[in-house]
Parts: C-alpha cells; structure tokens; sequence
C-alpha cells in the first residue's frame, strides 16, 4: 500500500513538473505540490486520529468487520503520497 502511494506522489510531481515546464511558471512546483503534500499530510494526520479514536476498523454507527484496508495503512499511502511532493517543494526553495 505504501509503494502505490509513493508511485502515486511520483506521478504527480511529475504532472506538476511537465506543466511548470510547459508554461514555464516555475513557482507552479512549490504551490503545487506544496499544496498537495500539505494536503496529504493533514489526510494522513485524519486517518491517524481517527484510528485511534474508532480503532481500525470500525465506523460512527457501528463496527463494520468487513472494512478491506485499515485506517492505519490509509495514513500510510496518504503519508506516502505526500513524500515526494514535499520533497518537489522543498527543492524547488532551496533552489530557488
């Protein structure tokens, strides 16, 4: 789960990447996927609260037993995906 999040945040620094080369707007990087990473790690943060808070896998009303993916490995794709991202931004600063 963790390696499809982090080919997903490749996949979009890309799309970022070839659209901030295409218009040449640079800045396009770092608001960008600044902004997603920031996204994913509020995300990731949510599924991690609420783990704790309603266990694995339940839900508000009631316990669903048949929930495929934990809410842990969701804050891990969602961490996962905002990795690159970050990372994208990052550069994009000291660079820049």
């Amino acid at each position: 789960m963790i390696k499809k999040g982090f080919i997903a945040g490749i996949v979009t620094v890309g799309i970022v990447l070839a659209l901030a080369a295409f218009t040449e707007k640079w800045s396009y990087l770092y608001f960008v996927s600044g902004t997603m990473g920031a996204v994913s790690l509020v995300l990731a943060l949510a599924y991690l609260i609420d783990s704790i808070v309603l266990g694995s896998t339940g839900i508000f009303f009631s316990a669903k037993k048949t929930r495929k993916v934990s809410r842990v490995e969701d804050a891990k794709r969602f961490g996962a995906i905002a990795v690159p991202d970050i990372l994208a931004a990052l550069i994009y600063v000291a660079a820049g």
